[in-house]
């Protein structure tokens, strides 16, 4: 059976990426903000509960080209958009006149975080590149055979997804507790380990 990989879009183009390597890990975050109220001669400090940030996740993406004389150049192009805001044709040639305040670059992605496609603001996108050509020509220009991408991506709680994917994962959560049970009470009855209680066919892990 073909490996399924990933796929993350730009928004400002449409244009996907397909990943060469899934993240092997996808780190996320939803800080929760307080209020600390002042406690004059008291021991402690009564917290308020004032809102929340947007969720947060990071990951990492490798690709790698041993093949191809401009090596991953193409992929960091890509890449490389996802850095700063894009204005467009008519934006560029605006900016010549004066600074303008664009919002941040989005993509759609869904990997490892969600049941659906999700609206992403980019936030932080770092580019390593190494392994470079060490021909006549690449080596001078210096090549990369490989990039490391790390990307931190905003979640936009906004948008018409977003609501849809609150509703999914509430079903998927009730669901989920459910399931827990089930899998205990099989584990104890067929004496099967817990991860694999014999209650489906199991996904081969690599």
């Amino acid at each position: 059976m073909a490996a399924g990989h990933g796929v993350i879009i730009n928004m400002s183009n449409y244009v996907p990426w397909r990943f060469m390597f899934n993240p092997t890990k996808v780190s996320g975050n939803k800080r929760t903000a307080w209020f600390s109220a002042p406690n004059i001669g008291g021991a402690f400090k009564k917290k308020f509960f004032t809102g929340f940030e947007n969720k947060e996740i990071s990951f990492e993406l490798t690709v790698i080209d041993k093949e191809s004389p401009t090596g991953v150049m193409p992929d960091i192009a890509y890449f490389e958009q996802l850095q700063e805001p894009d204005p467009g044709i008519l934006g560029i040639a605006g900016s010549f006149f004066g600074n303008e305040n664009y919002p941040p670059p989005q993509v759609l992605f869904q990997f490892g975080v969600s049941m659906i496609p999700l609206i992403w603001d980019v936030t932080d996108c770092q580019i390593e590149r190494d392994l470079f050509h060490s021909d006549a020509v690449g080596g001078i220009i210096g090549i990369p055979k490989r990039a490391t991408i790390q990307l931190t991506l905003s979640l936009d709680e906004d948008n018409a997804l977003f609501k849809a994917n609150q509703i999914a994962r509430k079903a998927s959560a009730v669901a989920g507790g459910l399931r827990s049970f089930q899998k205990d009470l099989i584990s104890r009855s067929r004496g099967t380990r817990r991860e694999a209680p014999g209650l489906s066919v199991p996904r081969r892990l690599k």
